[in-house]
C-alpha cells in the first residue's frame, strides 16, 4: 500500500504543472524492445557489485565490475535481444559519474554524436554522451539506436514501465519485461521470472542479506490485453490449505485462491457460450475456495479444497468405476471426469480416467494411483511441508493470505546453477513466488532463505513405492551396484521371482528362480575382479547370478532335503571365498569354482544342525560356530573341535551372537547363555516366561517380550502386539516392527527413540547410507509393497 500512495503521489506532482520542463531520466535513453533493466541507485555498497556479478552469471551474460567503473550514481544498464539467442548490454550514467576513461582507438560520428571505440580488458566497446548521459555497450547497434532517438520510452507500451520505474526506490531494482525468460533456454528458473501470463512488466525491488534474497515486485494489472492472471481479479486473497498434503519430495507446487462466482465472471468475455455455460453449471465448483498443482518426479497432480464435501461425495458415488482402501484412505477410480469442463486456471488436467482421494477437505486428483499413495504415506507420516522446520522457516517472512502461491524445491534444480553464483546448494531448499492482486495492482515476492538443517520437526521422507505384481517373501535388501556406486534393492515374490530395484524404485530386472530364496543373499566377488555377484540359496540350489541376473554358477542340491540358509566364509580377505552347505545330517564345503574342499572335518558334527554356521575371528584364531538340535560345536576353520562344551544348553534352534568377545545365546527356558572361548557359560534368567527374540552385536544387545522391550539393559514399553525379530544397523541404529498394526519404531542404543517415529511399514527393514551420508530405510508396505524412505 505504501508503493500504491507513493505510485499516485509522484502522478500528482507530474499533472500539477506540465508546464514545467520534464528533466531526463536514465530510462529516457533506452533503447526500443529491452528485455530485462537493472538500476543501482548506489554503486559503492558490496551488495550492488555482488548482486551485478551475480546476477549476469545467472543469465550467462559477461559483464563489467560496477564499483570500479563507476562512482556513486545510479547506473542503469538496459539488456536487448541480439540475435536469434544472444542477449546484449547498454549502460547509462551522468558523464561525470565514469571513474576511469580508457584510451579509445577509433571514433566514427552519427547522427550529429561521436561514438568511441576503445578496449577494455582487450574487449571492444563502444561509447557516445548525448545530453550529458553517458552510455556505453560492447554492441554498436544499441549506441546507435538511442542517438536517433530509437527509444523504448517514445513508444506506447512503455507506459506501464515509466510508472513503476518512477516509483522504484531501492538500492538494486530490476524490470522484467514478459519476454525475458523466452531467452533464457538454459537458465534454470526461468518460470520464476516469466511475467507473460501475469502484466507485461514487473518492478522487483531487491533486498539482500547474508541469509536471504527477497524481491519485492510491483505490476500493474492489464485491462486491455486479456492475461491469466485476470482469472484471479476480484477474488479475495486466502491462506494455503495444501501445505499439510505435499509430500518433501515434490519439484514444485502451486496453489490458487478461488471463488466460483468471481471467475465467472472473469472468463465470460474469453470463452464460447457453451464453455461457459459447462462452467456456470459445474455445481461442484461453487464449493472449491482454492485450487492446487503439485508437481512429483513422474506425476502432475491436481488439488482442489472444499468448503463443504457433501456434493463431492455425491458426484464421487455417481462417477465411481472402483475403489479401494490404502492406508485407511480410500482411492476412487472414476468412470468419467469428476468436474465437466477443464479449469482455465490449471494447466494440468487429468486424463478421462483418472484416480482420486480426500485428505480431510482436500480432493486429490491424479493419472496415477502410486502417485495418490506416496501422498497418503507422507500424509499419515507426517512427512509434508506442513510440519517441515525448513520450510516454516522460509515461509516465515511471506504473507500469509495471497491469490497465488508457488513454491519449488531447489533440490531439483541444476547445480550448474548454485556454481555459478558460488553458492552452496545444500544451504538453500526451496525458492516462493507469492503474488497478491489489489484492485489494479499486482504485488509479487520472490524468496530464497538460508534454511538450516531439518530439526526433526517432520517424518522421514518417502522416496519410492513400487508395486509388484504378487506379494513379497523375501524382503526389501540393499546391495551395492558395482559400476554406478549406487545402492539398489534385490527382493523376491512369492512365485519365486527375483527382482532387482533401483534406488529410485525402477524394475532393472527379474528372474524365476523357481524356488524359494533360503537364508539370505550375499555379495561376492568371485572372479575377484571388483564385479560383485549376488549368492543364495534356493530350495532347490546354491545360486551364484552376476549383477544383471545371469547364472553364473549354479549347485543342485539333493532331492527330498531341507537346506538350511548359505554360509560363505573368508577366513582371510583374500577373495578365497568358502561355501558351507548343510541340510539334514550333512555338511558340504565348496571352494570359488564350486569343488568340495578337502581336508574339512565333517565328521566333527554328530548331529543335525538347526541353523546356518556362523564364523567369528578372535585375534589370529577363527572360529566356525554350529547349533545342533543336541549340542553346540565350535571348531576352527578345517573342522577340527577348538572349543569343547560338555553342557547341553538348551539353544537348538536359537541364533548365536559375538557379544563382549564371548559367545551369547537365548535358551529355551528363557535364559542369556554366555559362554567364552574356553568353554565356560553362564546362565543370567530373563523376567518373562513369554517368548523372547533377541540380536546382539559385540557391544550391543536388544531383545523383547510381550510388550517389554530391553536395548543394553534398558526397558522400554511398547505397544501390546506381535513384533519382528529386532535389527541392529549399526552401533546407534536399532529397529523393530510391529506387525499388527504395520509400525515400523527406531532406537537408538541408549534406549531413546528416533524422533518422527514409528512410521508405516509391515516387515523387518534394511538400512543402507546414500550419497552425502543419507540414510535409507527399506521396508514392505502392502503386502506386495516396497517402501524406501529417507531418514535425513
Amino acid at each position: 500500500m505504501k508503493k500504491t500512495l507513493l505510485f499516485f503521489l509522484v502522478l500528482l506532482i507530474i499533472n500539477c504543472d506540465s508546464s514545467i520542463k520534464k528533466e531526463l531520466n536514465l530510462i529516457d535513453f533506452v533503447p526500443t524492445n529491452p528485455v530485462l533493466l537493472v538500476k543501482y541507485n548506489s554503486t559503492i555498497k558490496t551488495n550492488t557489485e555482488s548482486f551485478n556479478k551475480n546476477f549476469n552469471l545467472l543469465i550467462n551474460h559477461k559483464t563489467d565490475s560496477i564499483s570500479k567503473r563507476f562512482f556513486k550514481d545510479p547506473v542503469l544498464i538496459s539488456y536487448h535481444k541480439i540475435g536469434k539467442k544472444n542477449i546484449e548490454s547498454i549502460v547509462f550514467s551522468k558523464v561525470q559519474n565514469i571513474r576511469n576513461n580508457y584510451k579509445f582507438k577509433d571514433s566514427t560520428k552519427y547522427n550529429g554524436y561521436i561514438i568511441k571505440k576503445q578496449n577494455i580488458k582487450n574487449i571492444t566497446h563502444f561509447s557516445s554522451i548525448k545530453n550529458g548521459i553517458y552510455m556505453e555497450s560492447k554492441s554498436k547497434l544499441l549506441i546507435e539506436n538511442t542517438l536517433r532517438n530509437s527509444n523504448h520510452m517514445s513508444t506506447e507500451k512503455s507506459s506501464d514501465l515509466r510508472k513503476l520505474y518512477d516509483v522504484s526506490d531501492s538500492n538494486i531494482t530490476i524490470f522484467i519485461s514478459e519476454n525475458f525468460s523466452q531467452n533464457l533456454n538454459d537458465f534454470n528458473p526461468n518460470n520464476i521470472f516469466n511475467i507473460s501470463e501475469i502484466t507485461d512488466w514487473m518492478q522487483y525491488d531487491i533486498e539482500i542479506n547474508k541469509n536471504s534474497l527477497t524481491l519485492n515486485g510491483l505490476g500493474i494489472l492489464q485491462d486491455s490485453v486479456f492475461k491469466k492472471i485476470n482469472l484471479l481479479k476480484n477474488t479475495t486473497p486466502t491462506s494455503s490449505e495444501i501445505n499439510k498434503i505435499i509430500p518433501t519430495n515434490f519439484k514444485y507446487f502451486q496453489r490458487k485462491a478461488y471463488e466460483h462466482y468471481a471467475f465467472i465472471s472473469s472468463v465470460e468475455s474469453e470463452i464460447s457460450i457453451n464453455e461457459l455455460k459447462k462452467i456456470t453449471n459445474d455445481s461442484l465448483l461453487y464449493d472449491v475456495n482454492e485450487i492446487g498443482s503439485i508437481i512429483l518426479e513422474n506425476d502432475s497432480i491436481l488439488t482442489y479444497s472444499f468448503t463443504n464435501n457433501q456434493l463431492l461425495f455425491e458426484k464421487i458415488t455417481k462417477n465411481l468405476n472402483s475403489k479401494y482402501e490404502y492406508r485407511n484412505n480410500k482411492i476412487y477410480e472414476f468412470s468419467k471426469k469428476i468436474f465437466k469442463t477443464k479449469n482455465h486456471l490449471n494447466k494440468y488436467s487429468p486424463s478421462k480416467t483418472s484416480y482420486g482421494t480426500i485428505l480431510e477437505n482436500i480432493l486429490i486428483l491424479s493419472k496415477n494411483k502410486l502417485s495418490l499413495e506416496n501422498i497418503i504415506l507422507n500424509y499419515n507420516n507426517n512427512s509434508n511441508l506442513e510440519k517441515s522446520s525448513k520450510f516454516i522457516k522460509a515461509y516465515s517472512n511471506i504473507p500469509e493470505k495471497s491469490n497465488q502461491l508457488s513454491v519449488y524445491n531447489l533440490d531439483y534444480f541444476q547445480d550448474s546453477m548454485f556454481e555459478k553464483i558460488r553458492l552452496k546448494k545444500e544451504d538453500y531448499s526451496y525458492w516462493i513466488s507469492h503474488l497478491l492482486l489489489d484492485e489494479n495492482f499486482i504485488y509479487k515476492t520472490q524468496s530464497i532463505v538460508k534454511t538450516e538443517k531439518e530439526v526433526n520437526r517432520i517424518g522421514p521422507k518417502i522416496i519410492f513405492n513400487t508395486k509388484l505384481n504378487n506379494d513379497i517373501y523375501f524382503k526389501p535388501k540393499w546391495v551395492k551396484n558395482y559400476v554406478t556406486k549406487q545402492n539398489e534393492l534385490v527382493v523376491q515374490d512369492d512365485k519365486n521371482i527375483l527382482y532387482l530395484v533401483s534406488n529410485d524404485g525402477e524394475i532393472i530386472w527379474e528372474k524365476d528362480l523357481e524356488s524359494k530364496i533360503v537364508g539370505d543373499i550375499f555379495q561376492i566377488d568371485i572372479y575377484k575382479n571388483g564385479r560383485l555377484q549376488y549368492a543364495f540359496n534356493t530350495e532347490n540350489s546354491l545360486v551364484i547370478l552376476d549383477k544383471n541376473g545371469k547364472e553364473v554358477k549354479k549347485v543342485d542340491h539333493k532331492n527330498n532335503v531341507k537346506v538350511l540358509g548359505l554360509a560363505i566364509f573368508d577366513y582371510d580377505k583374500n577373495k578365497n571365498y568358502r561355501f558351507l552347505i548343510c541340510y539334514d545330517n550333512q555338511i558340504k564345503m565348496l571352494d570359488s569354482k564350486m569343488k568340495t574342499v578337502k581336508g574339512f572335518n565333517k565328521n566333527t558334527i554328530k548331529h543335525k544342525i538347526t541353523n546356518s554356521p556362523k564364523h567369528f575371528r578372535i585375534g589370529s584364531k577363527d572360529y566356525l560356530i554350529f547349533n545342533t538340535e543336541k549340542k553346540l560345536y565350535i571348531t576352527d576353520r578345517r573342522g577340527n573341535t577348538r572349543v569343547k562344551i560338555t553342557k547341553d544348553l538348551n539353544i537348538s534352534g536359537n541364533e548365536i551372537f559375538l557379544n563382549n568377545n564371548s559367545l551369547l545365546s537365548l535358551d529355551n527356558n528363557n535364559n542369556l547363555n554366555k559362554i567364552d572361548f574356553a568353554g565356560k557359560v553362564s546362565k543370567n534368567p530373563l523376567p518373562l516366561e513369554s517368548k523372547y527374540l533377541i540380536s546382539a552385536t559385540n557391544n550391543n544387545t536388544i531383545y523383547i517380550s510381550e510388550n517389554t522391550l530391553t536395548i543394553n539393559k534398558k526397558n522400554i514399553q511398547m505397544k501390546y502386539g506381535n513384533y519382528s525379530k529386532p535389527i541392529i544397523f549399526s552401533d546407534d541404529l536399532f529397529q523393530i516392527t510391529n506387525l499388527d498394526e504395520s509400525m515400523l519404531y527406531l532406537f537408538k542404543k541408549d534406549g531413546a527413540a528416533v524422533s518422527s517415529f514409528p512410521i508405516f511399514g509391515s516387515s523387518k527393514a534394511d538400512i543402507t547410507v546414500g550419497k552425502d551420508n543419507e540414510k535409507m530405510i527399506a521396508v514392505c508396505g502392502e503386502k506386495n509393497e516396497i517402501l524406501v524412505y529417507s531418514l535425513d
